[in-house]
């Protein structure tokens, strides 16, 4: 059995809808983050809700993890699996273009029509040196980044690497989905999941979440099956020894619980409150299973999302201790 990977810390922003305190809470967690970055120099300002709650939880899992920041140093890496937030930025952007020609061509939102200048705006901030990856895949972007920060620790690329997704869910990319009619699009909100993850635990370092002991992928007719099948193999995991299941963003419920059960999983399956969250709702998800079973004793827990253009991403995760 290859060993799991230890979640050494965990960050997270989401808000669905606009509940005031909620609001307030976050607001207030976001400045306390920014003035420690700054350290009394010149204030740091950020641009959009996306880089807000990125950034905001990419603190948190750092500080959750014990590592200092600015960390100026290359062992850390960044995975971030980013989708939606982007794409209402772009269409802010080439709206303003289109209306107005190259005066409507914004310099301070031009950047941000490029995925993967969130995940630079964390490496500069917290002065990361490692391996960036970003990935713009859907619902399913959070998810693929986790796998992706799990090939590199298990290769040997990365010592730890800062892992997950966010996403703003804005009513420009609401309307711009309904015109293709895509089904599951989600619903108003922002959602950030960072985790930073280490292949193995260091030594008195962070309060830690828990462990990721497996991740499968699928595509095609039997995306589900496949997903978890080649999840529950890599964590050498039998079906009937999963305690519950929860699912991320799903397209079609019955037909996932339907493919869950063909592959001998019995378990309860639960819903995740943070579901509509695309890019983010995986980790997300992660994150609650986690939490909820803090005890390294507590039996796995399967965490499944499926996208509606026929692919599934499954992870099993474990308390720490």
């Amino acid at each position: 059995m290859l060993s799991p990977i230890w979640m050494a810390g965990i960050g997270t922003a989401c808000s669905l809808g606009s509940e005031p305190q909620q609001a307030e809470d976050r607001a207030r967690r976001l400045h306390a983050a920014l003035a420690a970055l700054s350290q009394g120099r010149v204030p740091i300002r950020l641009f959009h809700p996306l880089e807000e709650i990125a950034v905001l939880a990419a603190h948190e899992a750092l500080a959750d993890a014990g590592v200092p920041t600015p960390y100026r140093s290359a062992d850390i890496g960044i995975t971030l699996g980013v989708e939606e937030g982007i794409d209402g930025i772009k269409a802010r952007y080439y709206r303003g273009v289109l209306r107005d020609g190259p005066l409507g061509a914004s310099p301070i939102s031009f950047p941000f029509t490029t995925p993967n200048t969130i995940a630079a705006r964390i490496s500069i901030l917290f002065d990361l040196r490692g391996e960036m990856l970003t990935v713009g895949g859907g619902s399913l972007s959070g998810a693929h980044a986790m796998g992706l920060a799990r090939q590199a620790l298990r290769e040997g690329r990365s010592t730890m690497v800062l892992a997950g997704g966010v996403t703003s869910v804005e009513q420009e990319f609401l309307d711009a989905v309904s015109r293709v009619s895509r089904p599951g699009t989600g619903q108003l909100g922002d959602g950030a999941c960072l985790f930073l993850l280490e292949s193995r635990r260091r030594e008195g370092k962070g309060t830690g979440g828990g462990h990721l002991l497996g991740y499968g992928q699928g595509f095609g007719v039997n995306d589900v099956q496949d997903a978890i099948q080649a999840c529950l193999a890599d964590a050498e995991v039998l079906p009937g020894a999963i305690e519950s299941v929860r699912t991320a963003a799903v397209s079609d419920w019955r037909v996932a619980v339907e493919a869950i059960r063909e592959t001998g999983v019995t378990a309860a399956i639960v819903r995740s409150p943070s579901s509509g969250l695309h890019s983010a709702s995986f980790p997300l998800a992660v994150a609650e299973a986690v939490r909820e079973r803090r005890s390294a004793h507590a039996a796995p827990v399967l965490v499944l999302g499926v996208d509606c253009l026929a692919g599934a991403a499954a992870a099993v995760v474990q308390g720490g201790g």
